[in-house]
């Protein structure tokens, strides 16, 4: 898995909205890119429900939050819609986004990590073990140290 201090992959893929979402098209300001298993899973529900509440907390310092999982576009449409989420969904269904940033996969689905990309296009932070509940407070702590 990459780790601080490493370049993110470029990566390009198509949001929930079917607008073409590439990396580098935000990094004027820090990125947050997070990984999980399925749209409506309690894991992930939790942690995107956490984002969506934060989200004008998180708007002060990042461009963007990105979630990416192997569900289709119509399902993230479909969670994006009924979570009310205002943040970007990738569907990353042959999991080519979560094997360039290193993130295991079982069965298919990835293991939830986030990583917060700096401006520079670098990974700033790696939060692998934070439970969901505990994935937006941690984000925010991260953001408010870089520059």
């Amino acid at each position: 898995m990459l780790t601080s201090g490493e370049a993110a992959p470029n990566f390009e893929g198509v949001a929930h909205t079917g607008m073409r979402v590439r990396l580098s098209a935000f990094l004027e300001k820090p990125v947050v890119v997070y990984f999980y298993g399925a749209d409506r899973s309690s894991e992930a529900t939790t942690t995107a429900r956490a984002f969506r509440d934060d989200w004008m907390r998180l708007m002060e310092t990042a461009s963007m939050v990105i979630g990416v999982s192997a569900d289709d576009r119509v399902t993230h449409r479909d969670f994006a819609t009924g979570e009310k989420l205002p943040f970007l969904l990738v569907a990353d269904e042959k999991n080519a986004i979560a094997k360039a940033f290193g993130v295991p996969v079982d069965n298919g689905r990835c293991r939830a990590v986030t990583f917060v990309v700096g401006k520079d296009g670098k990974i700033a932070r790696v939060l692998d073990a934070t439970p969901p509940e505990g994935q937006s407070a941690a984000v925010l702590k991260a953001l408010e140290v870089l520059p």
